[in-house]
């Protein structure tokens, strides 16, 4: 499968989970994404009147908070590749009546913006990690930076501190026989090496750049809740798992669930430690 058929494949995976996003957006979000989330807004140093462009939004969690931060002259241009999660924003923009902000179908890899577009911030929460060519995808957002323009993204950690997901995939590749995805290859954990990060980040021609672990926790009300709720709004994942038998898709999740056992507590509930990676750069010129 060439790079063209990924990104199709990957748009229509997270275009299938984008109604699962846009419910979950309407609750108040907690645990590791919320915790990125403050990093990412924190060390932005947001000011009033800034531009900023949101990458790979999802249900724009991180740009719209954004954009009540640089209200009322600045805005927020919050992209993502699949239509059907820029219509979920759009909703949203609408139901929170914010008038800075607009959502657009941009692709991270090839960004069309308008003649003379450019931000003074470039935010991606767990978004690069996903894209088929993470380099391209940095030099682009580069690119959409003024001089003096910042960079600040947010990817998983490496998989073994983020048994929250990787109990999940390890029990698809024992059940399934299946070889461990390729080091690099696009995933949850693609650029969970600090270093790797760093280095493409730079390479990206983007100055130097400093990165930062977030540990974390995600907790779940039960490991039933846990489950369900990876298996709604994870795109890929999902859409393995709804091509898989009836049988496959049972033994996986009872694998999955004994593994995860060591996470719960007496009450049922269950948290799980995490680890993300943020980082931080500013483009010199």
């Amino acid at each position: 499968m060439d790079d063209s058929d990924l990104r199709e494949t990957s748009q229509q995976q997270w275009s299938d989970s984008a109604a699962s996003w846009a419910r979950a957006a309407e609750e108040e979000e907690t645990g590791a994404s919320a915790d990125v989330t403050a990093w990412m807004l924190d060390v932005a140093g947001l000011r009033s009147g800034e531009e900023i462009l949101e990458l790979a939004c999802g249900a724009g969690r991180v740009g719209l908070q954004a954009a009540s931060m640089v209200a009322p002259e600045g805005r927020v241009l919050c992209s993502d590749f699949s239509e059907a999660m820029v219509e979920a924003v759009d909703q949203r923009i609408a139901r929170l009546e914010l008038t800075n902000a607009e959502a657009r179908v941009l692709d991270a890899q090839q960004l069309a913006l308008e003649e003379g577009e450019d931000f003074d911030l470039v935010l991606c929460r767990f978004g690069y990690m996903l894209m088929s060519d993470p380099l391209l995808a940095l030099t682009e957002s580069g690119r959409s930076l003024r001089p003096g323009g910042r960079l600040v993204l947010a990817v998983w950690g490496p998989a073994e501190r983020n048994p929250w997901l990787s109990t999940i995939l390890n029990a698809f590749i024992a059940h399934l026989n299946a070889p461990p995805p390729e080091p690099g290859a696009p995933g949850p954990f693609a650029l969970g090496d600090a270093g790797r990060l760093r280095a493409m980040i730079e390479e990206a021609g983007l100055g130097e750049a400093e990165v930062a672990e977030i540990e974390t926790e995600q907790p779940y009300e039960s490991l039933e809740a846990w489950w369900e709720h990876l298996r709604e709004v994870s795109g890929p994942l999902a859409a393995v798992l709804e091509a898989l038998p009836e049988a496959d898709r049972t033994a996986i999740r009872g694998a999955a669930l004994s593994a995860a056992q060591d996470f719960r507590s007496g009450d049922g509930s269950v948290l799980f430690p995490a680890v993300a990676l943020g980082a931080t750069a500013r483009k010199t010129s």
